[in-house]
Formats: C-alpha cells, sequence, structure tokens
C-alpha cells in the first residue's frame, strides 16, 4: 500500500514537473494542477515542496516573467499586472518586487504609444473631449494609472500643438 501511494506521488510529480518545465508557472497554478490530478491537498503540498526543492516552481522567477510577458507583448499597465497576481496568490512583496522592474522610461513610452494608437484610431471622431475621454479610457482600461495617462496625454497635446 505504501509503495502504491508513493508511486502515486512519484507519478504526480513527473507529470507536474513536465507542466512546469513547458512554462513559468505559479505555485498556486502547479497546486490547482496537482488536485486536479487526483492528489489530496496534503499529498500536493509535499509534491510542491519537492517541486520547489528542485527548482522548477521560483515564484520570484514567475512574477518576473509574468510582468515583462504581460508588460512588453499585451501591454498591460501596473495596476492590471498587479491585479492578475494577486490571482495567483503572489505575495505584495513579491508583486512590488516584480513591478520594479518595469523601467519609468519604458512605461511613459508603452502609455504613449497607446495613446497614439487609440488616438489615430478615433480619426472620423469631430469633438476633442470625446476623443480624449475614449482615448483615456483605452489606456486606463489597459490598466494604467489614470493619473499618469492624462499627463502623458497632456503633455502629447502640448507638442501636437
Amino acid at each position: 500500500m505504501i509503495t502504491e501511494a508513493s508511486e502515486h506521488l512519484q507519478k504526480a510529480k513527473s507529470k507536474a514537473a513536465r507542466y512546469c518545465s513547458s512554462a513559468e508557472r505559479s505555485p498556486y497554478q502547479v497546486l490547482t494542477k496537482l488536485q486536479l490530478y487526483g492528489l489530496e491537498f496534503s499529498e500536493a503540498k509535499i509534491v510542491l515542496k519537492s517541486l520547489k526543492e528542485a527548482n522548477f516552481i521560483n515564484e520570484k522567477r514567475f512574477v518576473s516573467a509574468f510582468v515583462n510577458d504581460k508588460f512588453t507583448y499585451n501591454k498591460w499597465g501596473k495596476i492590471k499586472i498587479s491585479i492578475e497576481l494577486r490571482k495567483h496568490k503572489i505575495s505584495s512583496f513579491q508583486i512590488e518586487e516584480g513591478l520594479n522592474l518595469i523601467k519609468k522610461s519604458d512605461y511613459e513610452l508603452k502609455i504613449n504609444g497607446l495613446i497614439d494608437q487609440k488616438w489615430h484610431q478615433l480619426r472620423g471622431e469631430d469633438f476633442f473631449l470625446i476623443k480624449k475621454k475614449k482615448t483615456c479610457q483605452f489606456v486606463i482600461s489597459k490598466g494604467f494609472e489614470s493619473n499618469l495617462v492624462l499627463a502623458q496625454f497632456d503633455q502629447m497635446v502640448k507638442h501636437l500643438s
């Protein structure tokens, strides 16, 4: 009976290791996957611990990759990234550390790029305030701070005038 249980855990660990090696995964994702494999919570925690020791799971590495990917490819702001990381049960400290990896200049350039992109999509809109509202709303919905978006918008308008 004991060898059967340990064999079951070993198979689950092997499956989870393959799952982790395909992409960076949060501990919460792996724990959920292990429970879907049919492991009890306590067994899943044991397998999770051994995966952490073998460096298949590393929360800091996951946060770093997540922040980089979502900022670079999905064009998300810090607010949206933070919300999504909380869904992965990542600690506030790790989230802050990850968000600090984004350079201020890159962040402002991303905001400017999104403002510019949306502004040009609204070519048919005649009223400036409606165009401004739609543009700023779009960028804010991507998770960027409203005060930064409005400041960057006003700065861009000054350069256009």
